[in-house]
């Protein structure tokens, strides 16, 4: 896989809420510190569920209301005032 796919992978894990990712570093023998690699930590599928049922919920309420704006609209000119 190249680079930037795996970079698009990684994002969206992380966006899921199924890996987090931690910069290390490394130090020389004469003690200069360098960049490390990531640490990959993998966490618990609950989290992702949990995400993805609040953010359904969200769009279910977010679809409710625009229905109930709808009616209301639909209603005003049916039976104007």
């Amino acid at each position: 896989m190249s680079v930037n796919t795996v970079r698009k992978y990684v994002v969206e894990l992380k966006k899921r809420r199924l890996i987090v990712t931690e910069s290390t570093s490394t130090a020389t023998r004469e003690g200069h510190k360098h960049n490390g690699t990531l640490r990959y930590t993998i966490l618990p599928i609950q989290n992702a569920v949990d995400l993805h049922n609040q953010r359904q919920l969200r769009r279910l309420e977010e679809t409710t209301e625009q229905m109930q704006v709808a009616k209301k609209l639909v209603d005003s000119q049916e039976h104007p005032a």
